[in-house]
């Protein structure tokens, strides 16, 4: 598969690990895949995949079955702007410079 090369190992590294998590999660809860996958609004294969860390299955089902296992709680941490301490120092450092030059106002009425 080609999508799966183009993945940095980090990235693959970090799904099984997701995967893994919500493997032990179902297995501590006595959840078969099945009854997950009924809960989640899924296929088996699907949560087969999940557990598997499989990059090609969708972010939804993964959040999906963290929120039905009740772990969903530190996913609000991804992408979170408050995070983002290269940015923020970017942002900062650009302040003060204009993106684009001030518009003047026609005064010809």
């Amino acid at each position: 598969m080609k999508h799966m090369q183009a993945l940095p190992s980090e990235v693959l590294s970090q799904l099984e690990q997701i995967g893994h998590g919500i493997k032990t999660a179902r297995m501590r809860r006595r959840m078969t895949q099945k009854e997950l996958a009924e809960r989640a609004g899924t296929s088996f294969h699907t949560i087969r995949k999940i557990e598997r860390g499989s990059p090609g299955t969708g972010i939804g089902y993964y959040l999906k079955a963290l929120w039905v296992l009740g772990i969903f709680e530190d996913v609000r941490l991804l992408a979170n702007p408050e995070r983002d301490r290269e940015g923020i120092i970017l942002e900062a450092a650009g302040r003060g410079t204009r993106a684009r030059g001030r518009l003047s106002l026609s005064r010809d009425f």
